[in-house]
């Protein structure tokens, strides 16, 4: 399948791999700091941007192999692999089915769990008001809940980039999510240095449950964001582009 991309840079190849509703146009100023420290590339995901998205129904471990394969056979050899929520859920898949391709892995505002029984609940209904309503409202309202601070001016073009998310790509991917699997159990194997990044006022993803996810791999270590919500490449970005930085170094 073919994947649009974006690079910057060059050295260590570091796959940024954006959240729901997002493409690579997320990432535009915070990949240009870390270009200072490898070869920075940029994806859209298989539905979102200018990526198609796949025939029939998909999952999490379905866009994975599909990304992995891409990476593969563009010969990006022992990446390390930064996903932003949803992206998150990808990475792990990845490192899951091949633990031993990837160099790092960075968690950025993601989790290793699988959803509760509340927020599947929360993601039909998501499912139900997209199928009735279309994109744009709920973009409207979900954009604003993923930042600290609510007359951030980058809510805007998040919300522009979001509602071009198609509604067959919005429904399929949450209903993906929605199903995922836990990946506890494989970070807790994992042996392959991983990065949790956190925001104190994370609506998304509570900071303590960040916290206790960093504690289950061995490899693993965490970095709070004091004055961001879920969109810490936007709210924190020099910070946050920092303690990547210093990851990758190490």
């Amino acid at each position: 399948m073919n994947i649009f991309y974006r690079e910057h840079g060059e050295g260590t190849p570091v796959v940024l791999i954006h959240g729901f509703c997002e493409t690579s146009e997320i990432w535009e100023g915070f990949e240009n700091i870390l270009s200072s420290y490898g070869r920075i590339i940029s994806i859209d995901l298989p539905g979102f941007g200018k990526s198609p998205l796949p025939a029939g129904p998909i999952s999490i471990d379905m866009i994975a192999e599909i990304v992995l394969k891409w990476l593969k056979d563009k010969q990006i050899i022992a990446p390390v692999v930064i996903g932003h929520s949803l992206g998150g859920y990808i990475t792990l898949a990845m490192a899951a089915i091949d633990p031993t391709y990837f160099d790092k892995l960075v968690l950025f505002h993601s989790s290793v769990y699988a959803d509760s029984d509340e927020k599947k609940a929360t993601r039909d209904k998501v499912i139900d008001f997209v199928t009735k309503n279309g994109v744009d409202p709920f973009i409207q309202t979900f954009v604003p809940t993923l930042f600290y601070n609510k007359s951030h001016p980058a809510i805007e073009k998040v919300r522009h980039i979001g509602v071009m998310t198609r509604v067959k790509t919005l429904i399929e991917y949450t209903k993906a999510m929605r199903n995922r699997p836990s990946r506890e159990e494989f970070l807790r194997q994992y042996i392959r240095p991983t990065l949790f990044i956190a925001g104190v006022h994370d609506e998304i993803i509570p900071l303590e449950i960040s916290r206790k996810m960093s504690s289950i791999g061995s490899k693993s270590t965490f970095f709070v964001l004091p004055e961001s919500g879920h969109m810490g490449m936007i709210e924190s970005r020099l910070i946050a582009a920092e303690a990547i930085g210093r990851f990758l170094k190490d």
